[in-house]
């Protein structure tokens, strides 16, 4: 986990705020997505270049707990 971690900080650098894609399921089925908590309720999985966006409106990186 620690290595996708550092992988999608890195990309979130670089990533454009107002774009978002958008999978819901198991990490297999969304295509390698990242998995956000989204509004601390329900897990979704973004492309990495979403993840910032993400991240400035108060979701967190990983499964929601």
């Amino acid at each position: 986990m620690n290595l996708i971690k550092a992988t999608i900080i890195t990309g979130a650098m670089y990533c454009c705020a107002g774009c978002a894609v958008v999978s819901v399921g198991p990490p297999t089925e969304a295509g390698g997505k990242v998995p956000v908590c989204h509004k601390g309720k329900k897990t979704i999985y973004v492309d990495e270049a979403a993840v910032d966006a993400h991240l400035k409106h108060g979701d967190y990186m990983g499964m929601c707990r």
